[in-house]
C-alpha cells in the first residue's frame, strides 16, 4: 500500500535533500554562475565598445532615465546584440539543465555516499536521462503554446485598465489579473514536467511506457493530487519572497564605485544560491512523492515464438 505523504513530509524531505547534498547544490550553482558571468562579461564588452566614449552613458548608468532613453534610442544595433547574447545564454543553460536536472534527480533517488560515488551517480543519471528529457521538453511545447495564448488573451482583457492606471498598484494588479490564467496553467504544466522527469529517472526501463505516455500520466497525476501543486507553489512563493526581500533591502541603498559593484555582485550571488537551494529542496520533495506513484503497466515483449 502506498504511503500517504503530507505537505510537512515533503517540506522535511526537501530540507534533508538540500542539507545532505550541499556539495552537489554548490557544484550546480557554480555552473549556473559561470554561464551568467560569461553572459554578463560579453554584454559588458558590447556596451563598453558602443558607449564607453559617451559621457551621457555614465549618467544613464547612475540612474538618469532621460539619459538612458537617449542612449537606447540611438543604439538599436547594440541592444539587438545584447538580446542575442542573452538568448544564446538561455539556450545554453536550457541544454545544460537537462543534464544537471537528471543528475540531481538521480542523486536524490539513489542517495549515494561519498563524493566519488555522488559524482558517479550524478554523471550516469544525467547522461542516461538527457535525451529523454529533451523529448519531454518537446512534449511540453503544445502546452506552452496554450499558455502564450492565455497570456495574450488576458492582457487584451485588462488592456484598458493598464492604459488608464493611475498608480503603481493599479498597474501591477491589472498585470497580475491578466496573467493569472496563464500562470495557473503554466504552474500545472511545469509541475507535471517535473514529475515526468522523476518517473523517467526512477523507473526501470522495463516499466517505462515511453516519454509521451509518461508526460500524459504525470499530467493526470498532478491533477489528481493537488498536493503536488501546493508543494510546488510553496517553492514558487519562497523564490518570489527571496527576490522581493532582496529588492526591498536594496531599495534606496545605491552602491557606487568598484567596492559597491563587488559588494552588489556578492549579494546577488547569495540571493541566487538561496533560490537554487529552494529549487533543490522542491526537487527532493518531488522524488519523495514520486516513489509513492504506482508503476506503469509493464511493456509486453513484441516478439512472438513461431517455432511452436
Amino acid at each position: 500500500m502506498a504511503t500517504r505523504l503530507g505537505i510537512g513530509d515533503l517540506v522535511s524531505a526537501g530540507a534533508r535533500g538540500a542539507s545532505r547534498y550541499t556539495g552537489t547544490l554548490l557544484a550546480v550553482f557554480v555552473v549556473q554562475a559561470l554561464v551568467a558571468a560569461g553572459c554578463m562579461f560579453a554584454i559588458a564588452i558590447v556596451l563598453a565598445q558602443a558607449f564607453g566614449h559617451l559621457p551621457i552613458f555614465d549618467e544613464a548608468v547612475d540612474g538618469d532615465v532621460v539619459a538612458l532613453v537617449t542612449v537606447a534610442r540611438g543604439a538599436h544595433g547594440s541592444f539587438v546584440a545584447v538580446g542575442g547574447i542573452i538568448f544564446g545564454a538561455l539556450v545554453l543553460w536550457q541544454l545544460a539543465s537537462w543534464f544537471l536536472a537528471g543528475g540531481i534527480y538521480g542523486v536524490l533517488d539513489q542517495r549515494p555516499e561519498g563524493r566519488r560515488e555522488v559524482a558517479r551517480v550524478f554523471g550516469a543519471s544525467g547522461a542516461s536521462t538527457y535525451l529523454r528529457y529533451a523529448r519531454l521538453a518537446a512534449c511540453a511545447v503544445p502546452g506552452m503554446m496554450v499558455v502564450l495564448f492565455l497570456f495574450g488573451f488576458g492582457m487584451d482583457l485588462v488592456g484598458g485598465r493598464i492604459e488608464n492606471a493611475l498608480s503603481v498598484w493599479d498597474l501591477v494588479s491589472a498585470l497580475a489579473l491578466g496573467a493569472l490564467p496563464a500562470a495557473i496553467v503554466l504552474h500545472v504544466l511545469w509541475t507535471a514536467t517535473d514529475y515526468a522527469r522523476v518517473e523517467l529517472t526512477l523507473r526501470h526501463a522495463s516499466h517505462s511506457p515511453g516519454v509521451v505516455i509518461t508526460y500524459l500520466r504525470s499530467v493526470g497525476f498532478v491533477l489528481r493530487r493537488p498536493l503536488t501543486l501546493l508543494f510546488g507553489a510553496l517553492g514558487v512563493l519562497a523564490w518570489i519572497g527571496i527576490s522581493c526581500g532582496y529588492a526591498y533591502l536594496a531599495q534606496g541603498h545605491a552602491m557606487f564605485g568598484a567596492e559597491g559593484a563587488i559588494t552588489l555582485f556578492v549579494i546577488r550571488l547569495g540571493v541566487a544560491l538561496a533560490r537554487m537551494a529552494v529549487r533543490f529542496g522542491v526537487m527532493s520533495g518531488e522524488v519523495e512523492l514520486g516513489r509513492t506513484r504506482a508503476l506503469p503497466p509493464r511493456r509486453l515483449d513484441s516478439k512472438v515464438d513461431v517455432t511452436a
